[in-house]
């Protein structure tokens, strides 16, 4: 398989940042709050919605809350019902064998995508200055942290505001309390992960303007399209994973059901 880099046209600004400079460029505190989040505590009890409901799960109950669409809708038969969910099953396993394929071409993509990137860095690293190649391998270091923090974040947010939902009336109100605390913490935090994006965004433009200096037209589509697709091809990857999951714990569940009642 041969890798083509298609004919992109430059999509960063060249236009100058008012107050900032190259020689200004500083690393993000994203690094600190990766760091923050992997050593988070949580004193909430073991069978908690949070531990128990994954995060693939938890963005598809959000999505779905109020939706009234049940499999016994229409089915009083139990041989029928029973049917209906060993076709479920089935219908899952089809889509779950093509969801594993396109998880493995996204992998081969990513290390293509890697490769023209170590490619980009050589020619980064021959040409420019010492500091000014440091800095761009951070600014790459950079968007694949944020852009993974960011899907975390999301996720983490996404299971805290279904726990809170799942909670009966009588619940310990001392969960309630931590869950919304923890609803609250990880809102604050994806707000302020969007910030160090918008950041990155704007730095990009300066290391736009200096890799100009030293990459020919073609070398910095190479750059363009490396950095674009390193983003994109994460959060693909994750959104592969979390289809993956979800399909595997309902194929699960269903199964659980048609043992229980055959």
């Amino acid at each position: 398989m041969v890798y083509r880099r298609p004919d992109l046209r430059r999509a960063l600004s060249e236009r100058t940042l008012s107050g900032s400079s190259w020689t200004s460029y500083s690393p993000t505190s994203a690094y600190v709050l990766v760091d923050t989040l992997s050593n988070e505590k949580a004193p909430l009890p073991a069978d908690s919605a949070y531990f128990t409901t994954s995060e693939s799960k938890a963005k598809m109950l959000t999505r779905l809350r109020g939706s009234n669409n049940n499999l016994h809708d229409g089915i009083t038969d139990q041989q029928q019902l029973h049917k209906k969910k060993e076709e479920l099953v089935a219908s899952i396993g089809r889509k779950l064998e093509i969801l594993r394929a396109e998880r493995e071409a996204i992998k081969e993509e990513m290390r293509l995508n890697q490769e023209l990137g170590t490619e980009v860095t050589s020619k980064v690293e021959a040409r420019a200055r010492l500091a000014e190649a440091e800095k761009y391998k951070l600014h790459v270091e950079e968007i694949d942290k944020i852009t993974s923090l960011l899907l975390g974040l999301s996720g983490r947010l996404a299971r805290a505001e279904n726990a809170l939902i799942m909670l009966v009336d009588d619940a310990d109100p001392e969960e309630k309390r931590i869950l919304e605390s923890k609803r609250d913490k990880l809102s604050e935090q994806l707000e302020e992960a969007k910030r160090l994006k918008e950041n990155i965004d704007r730095r990009a433009i300066q290391v736009s303007k200096v890799l100009n200096q030293y990459l020919t037209e073609d070398q910095y589509a190479d750059y363009d399209h490396f950095i674009k697709m390193k983003a994109k091809l994460i959060m693909d990857a994750r959104e592969i994973d979390d289809k993956i999951k979800l399909g595997e714990e309902q194929q699960q569940a269903l199964r659980e059901t048609m043992f229980k009642n055959p």
